[in-house]
């Protein structure tokens, strides 16, 4: 099963064109959106940035479950559900402008006006369901170490885009080794041990919040269980 990176972007377009009907709110970079004890009576759509969508446990470290960028959305399940976020929180990622839709506007004039709002609303949830599947096998089939590696990998096809990626690539990799356990719901010292582990055999040079550079992209590939010429991987 292909694994996915969790960033879901530019799947719901044709939300930005009834932002008149919604709510425009803007969130500084860090600031909770959503508390997980907070009722969602509506969703959000997001005009620009980046919101992450977080887990808290009893027994394990904060898990990123999966970020939102622009023309997408978020807190339509616990807005058509149970009414609050339950164990999950959303925080701003990066600096956003959002626009809140309330579930009245939803079900009144975009279900009766923009019936295709819904059908991209409804997509959006299906890919979102796939990535938890796809999640969930992996954490219970693969190790750390191939978890790390196979993310990595994503990553960097997520970032370069469709076409051949070589032997040696560099990015710039808006994403620290604390962001990636957080993804992934392992500790940092797992995941520095792991990008260690890379650096000891040639594989990974630098893994730096502002520069990911692998020496060896195919030999990655290989580590994370990765086709090396798959097609880009797509952000949902």
């Amino acid at each position: 099963m292909q694994y996915e990176f969790p960033v879901f972007e530019h799947l719901c377009p044709s939300w930005g064109r009834v932002t008149h009907l919604g709510t425009r709110q803007v969130y500084a970079k860090g600031t909770l959106i959503l508390d997980m004890d907070q009722p969602a009576d509506g969703v959000y759509y997001v005009q620009e940035g980046l919101v992450d969508t977080a887990l808290y446990t009893l027994t394990g470290p904060e898990k990123v479950l999966y970020s939102v960028g622009e023309g997408c959305l978020f807190g339509q399940a616990c807005c058509f559900s149970t009414g609050t976020t339950g164990e999950a929180t959303v925080w701003a990622h990066t600096n956003c402008t959002v626009h809140y839709f309330r579930r009245e506007t939803v079900e009144g004039p975009i279900a009766r006006e923009h019936p295709e709002l819904l059908l991209e609303m409804a997509g959006l949830l299906g890919h979102i369901v796939r990535m938890y599947g796809v999640w969930l096998q992996d954490s219970l089939s693969q190790d750390f170490f191939e978890r790390v590696c196979r993310i990595l990998v994503y990553f960097v096809r997520w970032k370069k885009g469709p076409g051949p990626i070589g032997k040696e690539v560099t990015i710039n990799a808006d994403l620290t080794q604390n962001d990636l356990a957080k993804l992934l719901g392992l500790h940092r010292v797992t995941v520095s041990k792991a990008v260690g582990r890379l650096r000891e055999q040639g594989i990974l040079r630098r893994f730096t919040k502002n520069e990911l550079d692998i020496a060896d992209f195919p030999a990655l590939c290989l580590l994370g269980q990765v086709p090396v010429h798959a097609q880009a991987a797509p952000l949902a």
